[in-house]
Order: C-alpha cells, then structure tokens, then sequence
C-alpha cells in the first residue's frame, strides 16, 4: 500500500497538482501536467504514490478507497502507463462495464494486447498483460478507458473464481445486452474453458442483484428444478414480485440485502409494506417462502441448498402452478410464454469439478 504522507510536517501537495487529480479522477501521469522530475520529487516526499510507470496517486485518498476502488485505479494506472493497444480485462475490466465486484480482487490488474496466438501471462510490479487474438469488436474505449467489452469481460471472469460469483457477474452482463453465447467461443482451449461455458449456459438476464443470482446457483448446487427469476405473483393481477419462484410448488425465495432501517425516516412505513407483503404472500395467495442473506450465499452455500430443498419437500410439486407474470425491465410484468416455464422436476445441472475454487 502507499505510504501516506506525515500530516504533522504540514507536507501538502501543490495546489496544481491537487487540481490534476480532482481532473483525473484521482490519478496523475508524467506528460500531463506534471513533468517526471517533479512527479518522483512529490513521490520520494511521500506527497505522491506511484501506482505504475508514471502514474501517480495521493496515497492518503489512496487509503481511504475499498479494496476493489483501489483495484480499479491501479487497472486504469496500468493500462494507461503499457504498451500501446492494451485494454482492461477481466475484473479489471468490470469496474468501467459495470459488472459488480465480488469476493476479493486480484492482486494485480490485468490487460490484453491483441494478437494473433494466446501468450502466457508477463508479470511486473504493477499488473499482468497477455496477448490474445480478441474480435475488434470486443474493444472500447469508456471515457477514454481502453477495456473489453461487457460480455468478453465476464466470459474472462468465468475463467477462474468461483463459480457463484462468476454466474453474478454473468447475469449482470446478459442485463447489459451482451451476448455470452457468442463471447464464450472467442475462448476455445482456455484453461478453465468449462467453468466459463457452463456460466454462459446457465446466465440469466432477469435477476436484478448479485445476492439473487447466487440464491439461483444454490439451486444448480443441490440439483433442485431452477426458480424463475424476478417472477410477478398475484390474485388476479401482478401485485408483487419474488427474487425466486417454483410455480409448481407454490414456493419462492426472497434475498435479504443489507438494507438499513436506522437513521431512515420512512423506516417505519418500510416495514410495514414489508409485513404486509409477508401477509399477502403466504395468507393470500399460500405461497411459502425462504429467506436468505450475503452470509447464506458467501458462507456455507450447501446449507442454502438444503434449505430450499426442504422448503420444496414441504411443498410438492401441485397439478396446477401458481399465477405468475414475467418480468420484462422495460415492459414490466407480462404472460409468460410456453417457453418461460420452467420444469417442475429437478435439473442435473452438473457442476464442472473444483467449481468452489478461486483462481483469481
């Protein structure tokens, strides 16, 4: 980590150089606005940090960001201090796609150069850079940020964590309109090629959070029938929608982010819309539901399996479903088609081998 600077010496950055970072969104580089001399001066003073070849950091904001925030400005330093023609890849890649970040990141950044043969990785202080032969269109440029495109992103994040958070960020990808179908093949004869096409297959564009995706993935770990996504439930109209719904077994799964009720002013009126959904949901309607949380999905993923293993045991599986709607993020809830049902009986759905592995 950076070393801050001391405080008690009155050290402060010249004003100028403070106005850069503000600029650049808390990264400065040697030849834009600062000269090399000036910027290792700043650095051996402990007033900058240097993040990679020329790229430097206040090591004070530095050390206030999360891990992924910091991650994220040493993949924007790296990618911009190497070669020409390198783009962010992977979880590097992910901050500016707009993927959410999971588990831990990576010790280094990642880029990738164009080419025509897969290289091995080359390694240096400050990240990690393979050439790869990557479609054109795989390439962008976001605010000014070279970096893969959404769905070869996620298809390289499939490569190597865990398989949960690979499906979170798959599910993220497919709701951003990328196509994983067609990104997995640009990945033929990677190590790890399994994992990714077994997440490409099993993505699901509905589900709205990471926390919902990895209450699906529990469902694929205890070879349970695969839960509809965002499902709309109601009387005689879409009244509420669930985070998961087995139709045939009248049952469904909510996930309990980390939402805050203290400090909230409307606090009291949230919970009480959310009793009284409860109310509609299991009085009204007979549905019953399971409950889970990041410690459910993060910590023992078996025991969310069994749980929704019993709550489908205590609910057979019935000759007529429950109503339900589907959910569309720009129509909103509408008849599911012949094709949107899922099936009722349970899904071999064969996990590659290691799937708990991280490899990041």
């Amino acid at each position: 980590m950076p070393p801050s600077r001391n405080p008690l010496r009155g050290d402060q950055l010249p004003r100028a150089v403070e106005n850069l970072l503000a600029a650049n969104d808390g990264l400065v580089r040697v030849g834009e606005g600062i000269s090399r001399q000036p910027a290792q001066q700043l650095c051996s003073r402990g007033l900058l940090a240097r993040l990679a070849q020329g790229a430097y950091v206040d090591p004070v904001v530095y050390q206030r960001l999360s891990d992924w925030e910091q991650f994220a400005l040493a993949s924007r330093a790296f990618v911009g201090s190497g070669l020409p023609g390198s783009y962010l890849a992977g979880w590097s890649a992910a901050p500016v796609n707009g993927l959410p970040t999971m588990g831990r990141p990576p010790r280094l950044p990642l880029v990738v150069r164009p080419g025509t043969r897969l290289s091995g990785v080359t390694k240096c202080a400050y990240g990690r850079t393979r050439v790869e032969p990557i479609p054109e269109n795989r390439l962008r440029h976001y605010a000014g940020v070279p970096a893969t495109t959404v769905g070869h992103a996620a298809c390289t994040i499939a490569l190597s964590p865990r398989m949960p958070d690979a499906l979170a960020v798959a599910d993220q990808a497919l709701r951003r309109g990328a196509s994983l179908t067609g990104c997995i093949k640009d990945f033929r004869g990677r190590a790890g090629i399994e994992r990714a096409r077994w997440v490409a297959d099993h993505a699901s564009g509905l589900a709205e959070s990471p926390l919902e995706s990895l209450g699906r993935f529990a469902a694929y770990l205890g070879g349970l029938p695969v839960p509809v996504p965002n499902a709309w439930v109601g009387d005689t109209k879409p009244r509420f929608r669930l985070d998961g719904l087995w139709p045939y077994h009248w049952a469904g799964f909510e996930a309990d982010g980390a939402i805050k009720y203290n400090d909230r002013p409307d606090a009291a009126r949230i919970v009480a819309d959310q009793q009284e959904r409860e109310w509609f949901l299991r009085q009204k309607l007979s549905l019953d539901l399971c409950r889970y949380t990041w410690q459910h999905t993060r910590g023992n993923p078996d025991e969310l399996a069994s749980r929704f293993a019993g709550l489908l045991a205590a609910n057979p599986m019935r000759a007529e479903p429950i109503r339900w709607w589907k959910h569309d993020p720009d129509r909103g809830p509408f008849e599911p088609l012949p094709e949107d049902w899922p099936s009722p009986h349970p899904q071999d759905a064969r996990l590659p081998p290691h799937w708990w592995t991280d490899l990041r």
